[in-house]
């Protein structure tokens, strides 16, 4: 059994039946699991640099999901800033009014 603890989730992978679950954070891990809270996957890869993982959903590797792991400080659960970079909304209506500044 392999754990990964991500910031909202435990992620546990059964590696012998190929079968995962994810449970939030507060789930105890102990209680016992149906067999329908496992579900099977394909393959694991886990960037040991970045702490990224991706979980193979299909044979074709075509279906993923994606997540890191949680560090201390993580950068991914961290309050959000302000950033330039970041995504955000912007208004069309705003955007095409003529510059009067």
């Amino acid at each position: 059994m392999e754990r990964i603890d991500s910031c909202h989730s435990i992620w546990l992978f059964d590696t012998e039946r190929m079968r995962f679950r994810r449970v939030p954070k507060e789930t105890s891990i102990d209680t016992p699991a149906l067999e329908s809270d496992w579900e099977p996957y394909y393959g694991l890869e886990i960037s040991p640099d970045s702490g990224a993982f991706a979980v193979a959903l299909n044979q074709s590797r075509t279906r993923l999901l994606r997540s890191w792991r949680h560090t201390e400080p993580c950068e991914h659960c961290a309050p959000v800033t302000v950033d330039v970079d970041a995504t955000g909304e912007v208004s069309l209506a705003e955007a095409s009014e003529p510059n009067t500044g």
